[in-house]
């Protein structure tokens, strides 16, 4: 029988002591959290509402984040949901020094030392957003190298009043002729009938030869305003972009005055076309390739005197031509070629063009590829 005296006891209770107290130095740093957004929001803190702005405004919201990881962590890319959120970032350490970070190119934004903040500047521009008077919501994805936080969402919720709408939002003049130019109206109504507006200017902006105008109308017992936007004739071949600024005035509104920008684009071409500029006929295709010569000056009349194909066999493809709606002269304003294939284009690949003349000299031209 082994007995156990007091001292005993009272050694062996401080040897126990002393090894569960041997730790207690050495406590553990707390897990990492990442990237953590400083917010008063705890319950949403990566969601910023702007709320109701006036359209034409450019309001910005700053995101901070800060990195609790024990190493820097890289902001690897910021992709916006739309071009109407434009995001700016700076990295600062935990010394005060601020670093710039790049949101273009293929490189990595920025790196956020440990202990540093990311902010995230995000600018919404209402400009680029296109349905106005409703809620919107916009979202900024963040990737980074980060193996808590790898991905980070910023929303952003916006309603951009607009006390105008024009449609369209956007005159589109499609194809102009370059020696006559020409012309697009976009119908501009108040976004509630109990509003008092009146239009009191519309001008151009940007864009050369352009000239602007509007009056005021009724459609449905509605008051309206026709605004047109006109090209001169002579302008360079090519895309043409611009803008106007459509100015309002509601006395009964904070402010009284608003403004409307509205974007306006053309092609500036020949004012005789062949479209399309290229096709491609399978070889299993027998009903061919269609193409359209149209003359875009109004009233204008054309004939076309041949359309043969160039740079390949003579037999590789037929072609037939027909005027749409042909006067009592046989010239029409659109004629169409449907060109097939022959016996040599079924045999290999043929790369050829369509070559059309005019009764008055004038050839236009066309790629054809036959696979």
């Amino acid at each position: 029988m082994i007995r156990i005296t007091k001292s005993t006891a009272l050694l062996v209770s401080a040897a126990l002591l002393t090894l569960s107290t041997a730790g207690c130095d050495d406590v553990e740093p707390p897990p990492s959290q990442g990237l953590v957004i400083q917010s008063a929001d705890t319950a949403r803190p990566y969601f910023h509402d702007f709320g109701v702005i006036q359209d034409g405004t450019r309001p910005v919201h700053t995101f901070k984040i800060l990195n609790t990881d024990p190493n820097p962590v890289t902001l690897k890319d910021i992709l916006p949901s739309c071009s109407c959120v434009v995001p700016s970032v700076r990295a600062t350490a935990p010394d005060g020094t601020t670093t710039k970070g790049s949101t273009r190119g293929s490189d990595p934004v920025c790196t956020v030392p440990s202990g540093g903040t990311l902010e995230i500047d995000v600018a919404l521009d209402t400009k680029h957003i296109r349905r106005k008077n409703a809620d919107r919501l916009s979202t900024i994805r963040l990737r980074t190298d980060s193996s808590v936080t790898p991905f980070l969402t910023l929303e952003l919720h916006v309603l951009v009043e607009q006390l105008i709408q024009a449609t369209p939002w956007e005159l589109n003049l499609g194809e102009l002729p370059q020696s006559a130019g020409g012309s697009g109206v976009t119908t501009v109504v108040p976004t509630s009938v109990i509003l008092d507006i009146d239009i009191v200017n519309a001008r151009a902006i940007s864009g050369d030869g352009l000239t602007t105008s509007f009056r005021l109308d009724e459609q449905v017992g509605r008051k309206v305003w026709l605004v047109k936007a006109e090209l001169e004739p002579g302008l360079k071949l090519g895309p043409w972009k611009g803008s106007m600024k459509i100015q309002i005035s509601a006395p009964t509104e904070d402010p009284p005055t608003r403004e409307l920008i509205l974007p306006i684009r053309a092609q500036i071409v020949e004012d005789i076309t062949l479209r399309p500029r290229r096709a491609f006929l399978m070889k299993a295709n027998t009903a061919g390739a269609e193409f359209t010569v149209k003359a875009l000056i109004p009233g204008e009349r054309i004939e076309i005197s041949s359309a043969r194909m160039m740079n390949c066999p003579a037999d590789a493809f037929s072609s037939t031509v027909t005027p749409v709606r042909p006067d009592a002269n046989g010239k029409a304003a659109a004629w169409k070629i449907r060109v097939v294939h022959g016996q040599a284009a079924k045999s290999s690949p043929i790369d050829a063009r369509l070559l059309v003349t005019l009764s008055d000299g004038r050839s236009l031209s066309a790629a054809l590829s036959s696979r």
